[in-house]
């Protein structure tokens, strides 16, 4: 539901911001230059989940399910190549993230009432991918995909409220997003879009002690929605 809501935020923006030139109603061929390097700075709001295991010496012991949700601020560069109205780009960008949430954990196998909760963290979220999109007159319809990164953390919290153990780890995957850019002027654009991470961490948490408690291993899915702007060189 907030994936459709936000495409649909960032389409209506789109249509409005043509809506708003007379002369853009019918589109017509870029007339403004994507081409040459840009930096800007975005915010928005993430969401993450998971649903995975919990091994011991390999062997699920646990279903341990994840959640984490809050706001990211960040920032962008890239450079774009235009043929016509086809944009070509490249583009990295981090931001700070302080998504967080609670669910549980449940025995394997079967389980039906928790045993205990996760606390789970997302500290950041960066990518470097490619873009490629359509230009229409001042606006920039885009797709880009390539390679994301974070860092989770994860702590499990017991029942009793004892005993906790946690991890953390940075790790790679593989992110796609769609968006629009508009051209306010000769060098100043704003940009909406949505943007799907996927990861896969194997990730050990550590009894208070020091020692291995758990290990959590399966795909971890983030979304976020993004809006900024960029100041083009």
């Amino acid at each position: 539901m907030r994936i459709a809501i936000a495409l649909a935020i960032i389409l209506g923006a789109s249509g409005a911001a043509l809506a708003a030139d007379p002369a853009a109603e019918i589109p017509v061929a870029s007339t403004y230059n994507w081409s040459g390097a840009y930096a800007g700075l975005h915010t928005g709001h993430s969401w993450g989940d998971g649903d995975g295991v919990y091994l011991v010496g390999g062997i699920q012991v646990e279903t341990a399910n994840l959640n984490a949700d809050g706001f990211m601020l960040g920032g962008q560069v890239g450079y774009n190549w235009q043929f016509g109205s086809v944009v070509a780009g490249i583009e990295g960008d981090l931001a700070f993230s302080n998504a967080d949430g609670n669910d549980n954990i449940f025995g394997f196998p079967g389980g039906v009432a928790p045993v205990a909760t996760t606390h789970s963290e997302i500290d950041y979220l960066g990518s470097i991918t490619g873009r490629l999109g359509y230009a229409v007159d001042r606006a920039l319809f885009y797709a880009k995909g390539g390679v994301g990164f974070t860092r989770l953390e994860i702590t499990d919290i017991s029942l009793g409220g004892f005993n906790n153990a946690s991890g953390k780890e940075s790790v790679a995957g593989w992110t796609l997003g769609a968006g629009v850019e508009y051209a306010l002027n000769d060098n100043w654009t704003v940009k909406g879009e949505y943007q799907f991470y996927q990861f896969s961490p194997n990730l050990t948490l550590l009894n208070p002690g020091g020692t291995e408690f758990r290990t959590y291993d399966d795909n971890f899915d983030v979304h976020a929605i993004k809006i900024g702007f960029n100041y083009k060189f």
